[in-house]
């Protein structure tokens, strides 16, 4: 997939530099993190539980974590962890989305329009844990109260400023990238990006001593959920339908 094309299409619709967080996995553990920018994936239009609040469109974001204690096994080999961040597509310089993009394009140079122009760019940072108000369950997370830890991969000497680069190792995940109805994108486009977020399988659940089987699939079917999915130029590409396109004016039957 050309993440260089689909950056320039995100970026001409959704240009950042201009204003207007299955089965349990071990929580990676807090302090220094060596990332990767991994996935962009925009899911849609959703409703908010608190009536007060307008439909939002959301989107997530995947860095993988690639320093030594970030590593965990599955299937006899030893992988990153990933963390994802959840949020909002503001639109203003105060959102939260428009912040993170700010504070990852600074640490890249400030030369990128939008988030998918990242993809695969080495980051240093800090994870932090926080609790659920039962106590019982820990998060992990990329900010605090102060905001994101996003910084580029080096050290400064307190007293020499002499900068030491942190060397962040290769991506090992295959990126991933969605765009929710963008102009700049074909149906070829959409068909691909459709075809890399799908997961395969099943697991099994149980809720309230009941057991049963649930696909995997949930970005696909996440994504097929949101507000705006109905007439939507995505549900038409999934549901193998073509654009219907006129010559003239005259053509248009009303």
């Amino acid at each position: 997939m050309d993440f260089s094309k689909l950056g320039q299409a995100a970026a001409e619709s959704d240009d950042l530099t201009i204003e207007s967080a299955g089965f349990t996995r071990e929580v990676p553990r807090e302090g220094v993190a060596l990332l990767r920018f991994k996935d962009y994936i925009e899911t849609g239009k959703f409703e908010p539980t608190n009536p007060s609040y307008k439909a939002a469109q959301k989107c997530m974001l995947v860095f993988e974590l690639n320093h030594p204690d970030h590593m965990i096994e599955i299937n006899g080999e030893k992988v990153p962890q990933n963390i994802t961040v959840r949020l909002n597509r503001g639109t203003t310089s105060k959102s939260g989305y428009r912040k993170l993009f700010k504070l990852m394009n600074d640490a890249c140079g400030g030369q990128h329009r939008h988030f998918v122009e990242m993809i695969g760019k080495p980051f240093l940072g800090k994870i932090y844990h926080n609790k659920s108000q039962d106590g019982k369950t820990t998060y992990a997370n990329l900010n605090n109260d102060s905001g994101y830890s996003l910084t580029a991969p080096h050290q400064v000497d307190a007293l020499t400023n002499t900068i030491t680069p942190v060397p962040v190792p290769e991506m090992v995940g295959t990126p991933k990238v969605f765009l929710w109805e963008n102009a700049g994108v074909s149906d070829d486009d959409i068909q691909a990006m459709w075809n890399t977020i799908f997961i395969e399988g099943e697991r099994e659940v149980e809720k309230d001593g009941v057991k049963s089987m649930q696909s995997k699939n949930w970005i696909q079917e996440t994504i097929m959920g949101n507000v705006e999915w109905v007439g939507s130029q995505t549900e038409r590409v999934v549901n193998g339908q073509k654009a219907v396109t006129f010559d003239t004016e005259d053509d248009i039957p009303f």
